[in-house]
C-alpha cells in the first residue's frame, strides 16, 4: 500500500483558506460545547478529526509561510462581550456595595438583649438559704 503524502507548498487559495479557518473555529466551539455537556461524543470526535488535520497541515508547513492561527485576530463577539461585567469609567475597581445591618442591633453593631422575665412564674417550695421565708 502506497503512502500518500501532500508537498509541503499548499497550493491553496485565500478563499478555500479562510473557509478552513472558519472550519476550524466552528470544529473548536464544538469541541468546547462537548465539554461543557451540550455534544455528543459523536460530535465532538468528528470536530476532533477537523482539528487533528488543521494541525497536521500546519506541521508539514515552515514556520515562515504559516498563517497566523485561525482566530488569532478575530475580536470578540457582541455576546461574549454582553456576558463580561462592564468596567467602570476611568478604570476604576468595582467596589462593594454596603452591607444591610440586620434587625435587632444597635447602631453599635451589638445585638439587643432582653431579660426574660415571667412575674406568673409559680415559686418553688424549697426556700434558698439566702432568702428568709
Amino acid at each position: 500500500m502506497a503512502e500518500r503524502r501532500k508537498s509541503a507548498v499548499s497550493h491553496e487559495t485565500a478563499a478555500e483558506q479562510g473557509i478552513r479557518d472558519q472550519e476550524v473555529l466552528r470544529a473548536n466551539r464544538e469541541l468546547a460545547a462537548y465539554f461543557k455537556g451540550r455534544r455528543t461524543e459523536r460530535a465532538a470526535r468528528a470536530a476532533l478529526k477537523i482539528i487533528k488535520a488543521f494541525v497536521r497541515d500546519r506541521e508539514r508547513r515552515d514556520a515562515g509561510s504559516c498563517p497566523p492561527l485561525p482566530g488569532a485576530g478575530v475580536a470578540k463577539t457582541p455576546k461574549e462581550v454582553a456576558n463580561r461585567k462592564a468596567a467602570r469609567d476611568g478604570g476604576e475597581p468595582h467596589r462593594r456595595k454596603p452591607r444591610r445591618k440586620p434587625r435587632g442591633t444597635l447602631s453599635t453593631g451589638v445585638t439587643a438583649i432582653e431579660p426574660r422575665v415571667n412575674a406568673d412564674s409559680p415559686r418553688s417550695s424549697v426556700s434558698d438559704e439566702r432568702t428568709p421565708e
